[in-house]
């Protein structure tokens, strides 16, 4: 990784953690109990993009079609 990609992902990185730090000063008006905590939106974000990556790959896995490969 290259030193301007190292600072703009230290950069991402600081930006996230200021804004979750600031969503704790936000009354927040919670519909279902667990959505008005602090960072909520953060940790449900992270964890939908981590089980969209893991169906796409099953997904992937599983139509992929056995001897078909780009190289060939």
């Amino acid at each position: 990784m290259t030193a301007t990609r190292l600072k703009i992902l230290l950069a991402l990185v600081a930006l996230l953690a200021l804004l979750v730090v600031a969503d704790s000063f936000v009354t927040h008006h919670a519909s279902f109990g667990i959505d008005g905590t602090p960072g909520f939106a953060a940790w449900f974000g992270l964890l939908g993009a981590a089980a969209a990556v893991v169906i796409a790959y099953g997904w992937g896995r599983l139509m992929r079609r056995p001897g078909e490969r780009v190289d060939d």
